[in-house]
């Protein structure tokens, strides 16, 4: 949910369509809702409303559709514009939002995405307008309790966003994080991840022993892996496993 141009469909594509950052210049704008089902973590189904920002639209969701839009949602991402000149106009559709989803899915977590922030280069003035938004968000929240990400499509912000999204839905997720340390520690890795097999999103982690030199590398890892495995498809080949073996290392996928 948010403002038309914030970004919402392109982020979207992103993850769940392997375009890249590039591709989404020739995306136009949603039309109502787009509603797509992704099969995620091999048997669960994701389903993604992606809601058009379009003042027509907006009070059609929040009025007429208000019931079919907020029930039994269980994650609402709202997305800020960074680039918009009506901050006030954003935080009068979230409080809207946030009341109807009050009213009909007070249980579903939030998150809260302050996109196209590679716009501003310095970190600490990045930092500081991320925690603008942020403190902005909580006080206006009222039940609910929002995670705040600054995200861009150019960079791996947007991919740790996701990813910490789609691991609040994944039910199990303490068993599935002890089997991972159980199987780092028994195969004495480094590092083991589990990467989503559809969008490689990271799902969950465990470190072997020494301190992680590089916390932002999977959206790397994710990009490569992709396009790799779009070139195996464009041979006829499908994409199974790779050994790479170095001097200093050993990756396995």
């Amino acid at each position: 949910m948010g403002r038309s141009g914030a970004g919402k469909t392109s982020m979207r594509s992103l993850i769940f369509a392997n375009f890249t950052a590039s591709d989404t210049r020739r995306l136009g704008a949603t039309i109502d809702v787009e509603h797509s089902t992704v099969q995620f973590m091999g048997n669960l189904s994701l389903n993604i409303w992606d809601c058009g920002g379009q003042h027509k639209y907006l009070d059609n969701y929040l009025n007429e559709q208000k019931e079919n839009i907020f029930g039994n949602v269980e994650v609402l991402i709202f997305v800020f514009d960074l680039e918009t000149n009506d901050r006030d106009s954003e935080y009068t559709l979230y409080d809207d939002c946030l009341q109807s989803l009050a009213q009909l899915s007070r249980d579903a977590k939030v998150y809260c995405l302050v996109h196209k922030i590679d716009k501003i280069t310095d970190p600490e003035q990045k930092r500081n307008v991320v925690d603008s938004y942020e403190s902005a968000i909580l006080q206006r929240s009222g039940v609910f309790q929002p995670h705040v990400y600054g995200t861009s499509i150019w960079d791996h912000t947007l991919y740790k966003a996701w990813s910490q999204i789609v691991f609040t839905l994944v039910p199990n997720m303490a068993t599935i994080q002890g089997n991972l340390e159980r199987f780092c520690e028994l195969t004495d890795a480094a590092e083991v991840v589990l990467f989503e097999r559809a969008t490689f999103l990271v799902v969950c982690r465990a470190m072997g022993s020494g301190p992680d030199p590089h916390p932002d590398r999977y959206m790397a890892v994710s990009q490569s892996i992709k396009q790799y495995r779009d070139a195996c498809a464009d041979q006829g080949t499908p994409f199974r496993s790779t050994h790479i073996r170095t001097r200093s290392y050993t990756l396995f996928i």
